[in-house]
């Protein structure tokens, strides 16, 4: 997950896609939007990516439940 400081929305939706990682035994991290380079920061926050073998397989963003559930449906079903 791709926050920001400061982030309200980043900070409600944290726990729950903690939450979900852990119930399909995926790793989670935080990583801070301001320690990226700018050239390669998330366009908006809370930002995701899931990660198979050192390749991004998927990129989201938002703070729907819905939307974070299909998407790991979706991409966990392919693997």
């Amino acid at each position: 997950m791709v926050k920001k400081m400061g982030c309200m929305p980043c900070k409600e939706f944290e726990p729950f896609a903690k939450k979900r990682a852990k119930e399909e035994t995926l790793s989670f991290r935080t990583i801070m939007g301001e320690d990226m380079p700018e050239k390669i920061q998330p366009p908006y926050f809370p930002f995701f990516y899931l990660y198979e073998n050192n390749k991004i397989i998927e990129s989201w963003g938002g703070t729907s439940e819905k939307k974070f559930d299909s998407v790991l449906k979706r991409t966990l079903k392919k693997l």
